[in-house]
């Protein structure tokens, strides 16, 4: 699947849900999903969005959204880290631990943010 190339405008007027995390913030928990799409400036890049259950996930140097508790960050980036690493599973078991593990992390982003 290709990324199509967007405006923060668009995003922001498409979807309710948007979440900011800096450059590589969640890279082990986001390594099995693909981004739908990206936004560039006058700089270059900015930050890919990922769509997860409706919930889009803005990260980059430049990303859009409610930003994301650092220590909630951490926690499951470093859980998913731990998954990534853990070659006793297969391929199938990290990958499905991991998905689980991110749905986990958005419900409980989206649950801080609405309380």
């Amino acid at each position: 699947m290709t990324k199509i190339k967007t405006t923060f405008k668009a995003i922001r007027s498409t979807y309710n849900n948007i979440l900011s995390v800096g450059y590589c913030g969640l890279q082990s928990l986001l390594t099995y999903e693909t981004p739908f799409a990206y936004s560039a400036g006058i700089y270059g890049w900015s930050c890919d969005y990922y769509d997860v259950n409706g919930l889009i996930i803005s990260t980059g140097y430049s990303p859009i959204g409610k930003k994301v508790n650092y220590d909630i960050v951490n926690e499951y980036e470093l859980k998913a880290e731990k998954i990534r690493g853990n070659y006793d599973l297969k391929y199938d078991e990290r990958r499905q631990a991991i998905e689980n593990l991110l749905t986990e992390f958005a419900e409980k982003v989206l649950d801080n943010f609405n309380n």
